[in-house]
């Protein structure tokens, strides 16, 4: 029972060290959700399953297309000014 206890407690320290340190900006400096979800699927090239607000960051759940074809799952901060990929992670 320790043993499972401190396995979810490792798994709960590593989920809140896998944000993304982001800027913070005033809601008047920030790029639209809109634009910000056309950027995304239009120039990055993802496919959103999810997106959300995470502190400082725009946030999505989705997939990539590969080279070969094929698609890997990721989670993708992204800049609230710009846009910009602040940190990526793939599956």
């Amino acid at each position: 029972m320790r043993q499972v206890f401190l396995g979810l407690l490792m798994l709960m320290s590593q989920a809140v060290l896998a944000g993304a340190d982001c800027a913070e900006y005033a809601e008047s400096e920030r790029m639209s959700v809109l634009d910000l979800q056309k950027k995304i699927v239009n120039e990055y090239g993802f496919a959103i399953k999810k997106f959300k607000v995470d502190d400082n960051c725009y946030e999505i759940y989705g997939w990539e297309s590969l080279a070969s074809g094929e698609e890997q799952r990721v989670e993708v901060y992204f800049d609230m000014a710009n846009g910009a990929i602040v940190k990526k992670e793939v599956d």
